[in-house]
């Protein structure tokens, strides 16, 4: 998809469709929408009052362009979260989306909200991630040549080229990230992902691999112990820009959580919807997109990307709930439930970028199912420590258009993770468990470090008029503008 900025008219425009947002403050309308709709012939009054557009129950509507010189106008229902990226991305994304299949080869997008940078840039990468497609992935035989119609240009009214620019470099990294995820099991496996993460070496990173070998003789049994009933052997995964070495001593690492397929191991999970947990890899997918685009946006920010990678299989061979294991930084874990994996790979990999120097870092996992329950679709939890470090973290999602909540790191739970077999054990009670994930995990880590709980956010379930069912590339946009504000020396405590 091509991305252009013109200075040019709403009412003036030249294109298939004219993309404009309608919001719930619209009644009466606004002098903008109301200039806009005069210039149309009213055409967009005439749909509202004869029920194809409600801004109490739809997200779309296409309908004929009058006056203007453009085919059709498409009424998208503008998000209430305030104004700025949140709105632009997906308004954006929603406007792209519907017309996948349309035909419609050039869409303008009219924000209305005067955006700024980070606006525009926003709206840049919803407007790609409108017109994802994951069937093209293993290239479904049965669409039909008018399906594949998608949006080829997208003119952002107002914007800046050069902003537009960068932007589809971003947008890039989030379609790459939701390939990752969307991959199979059987197709993207531990030693595959090691593979595309090589591929970074051309983008002038350092990709280091570490296996079962490496691994063991560093102490990562907490790690090993989840991959030790796959087929495929586990590895670690290590990214680090040209500015990691640079760095002296602030250093940010991005730690996904990498699980190609999680069965629940022995704790074995129901067979409902099991086939999603191939995206159970999507913090790993984040984290090491999120490298590749800060290499080419920034190749000096100092940043590394490291993802644990393992497979949580049942079999003669895997961990039985009673295990206990000594992880790398010397803390001895009973294993009560197999399917709290992502903390023990995570335990690992936190432990041993610190070893490389991290100052601070950042996980990203899908790792509690309590996590959807409480926050949903639309919003990814996180904890910090310090709340500082978060604060630098939910900046940089607020500036991108991704919607994070900070939770209570409530140490007064941690005596529920005891055990007398272990210095912790992995799952305790199901009352605060979401808090419990991150009490664990942060045993783990001596530095400033944010836990990123992406469970909820990271695919669709079922088709939505703001995603396709699949990877959705959540947080990448969050850990690319993460790094560059590291990278130009922001204010960290």
């Amino acid at each position: 998809m091509r991305l252009r900025a013109e200075a040019t008219d709403p009412g003036s425009v030249e294109a298939t469709v004219l993309a404009v947002p309608v919001y719930k403050e619209d009644d009466p309308f606004a002098d903008d929408l109301a200039n806009l709709d005069a210039a149309a012939g009213g055409v967009i009054r005439h749909a509202i009052d004869w029920g194809r557009f409600n801004i109490l129950e739809d997200y779309f509507a296409l309908i004929d362009g009058g006056d203007l010189p453009v085919e059709h106008i498409l009424l998208v229902n503008g998000v209430r979260r305030g104004r700025g990226p949140w709105r632009a991305r997906r308004t954006a994304g929603v406007a792209t989306r519907a017309l996948q299949g349309k035909g419609a080869s050039r869409m303008a997008l009219w924000l209305r909200d005067g955006e700024d940078a980070d606006g525009f840039t926003a709206a840049a990468v919803g407007a790609v991630a409108g017109a994802y497609r994951p069937m093209d992935l293993y290239g479904r035989k049965r669409d039909t040549e008018a399906m594949k119609r998608n949006v080829e240009e997208v003119v952002i009214l107002g914007a800046d080229q050069a902003v537009l620019d960068r932007a589809a470099t971003l947008a890039e990294g989030v379609a790459w990230c939701r390939d990752l995820s969307n991959r199979a099991a059987n197709d993207l496996y531990p030693e595959k992902m090691a593979e595309e993460a090589r591929a970074l070496e051309a983008d002038g990173c350092t990709v280091e691999v570490l296996h079962v070998p490496e691994m063991r003789q560093l102490g990562m049994n907490a790690l090993l112990g989840v991959g030790q009933g796959g087929e495929h052997p586990p590895c670690l995964i290590a990214i680090k820009l040209p500015g990691w070495e640079r760095g002296g001593d602030r250093r940010l690492a991005l730690v996904g959580k990498g699980v190609c397929f999680d069965s629940g191991g022995l704790s074995l999970k129901g067979a409902d919807r099991m086939d999603e947990m191939k995206h159970d890899k999507s913090g790993a997918a984040a984290v090491i997109a999120a490298a590749r685009t800060l290499a080419r946006l920034d190749p000096d920010a100092p940043v590394m990307a490291v993802a644990p990678m393992v497979e949580n299989m049942p079999g003669g061979r895997a961990q039985r709930p009673g295990d206990v294991v000594k992880a790398m930084n010397g803390k001895t874990i009973e294993v009560t439930n197999t399917d709290a994996e992502g903390r023990l790979i995570l335990a690992d990999a936190l432990a041993w970028a610190e070893t490389q120097g991290a100052s601070h870092l950042v996980d990203v996992a899908t790792l509690t199912g309590v996590a959807a329950m409480a926050f949903g679709e639309l919003i990814s939890a996180y904890f910090a420590k310090p709340r500082s470090w978060g604060d630098q973290v939910r900046a940089a999602a607020d500036a991108t258009g991704e919607w994070v909540w900070e939770m209570p790191l409530a140490t007064e739970y941690r005596t529920q993770l005891e055990t007398p077999y272990a210095d912790i054990v992995n799952s305790g009670s199901r009352d605060g468990s979401l808090i419990k994930s991150a009490l664990f995990i942060g045993e783990f880590t001596t530095r400033p470090w944010v836990h990123l709980d992406v469970a909820g956010t990271a695919w669709m379930s079922a088709d939505k008029a703001t995603f396709p069912k699949g990877a959705v590339g959540v947080a990448v946009t969050t850990l690319v503008r993460l790094g560059l504000d590291f990278a130009a020396g922001a204010k960290v405590e």
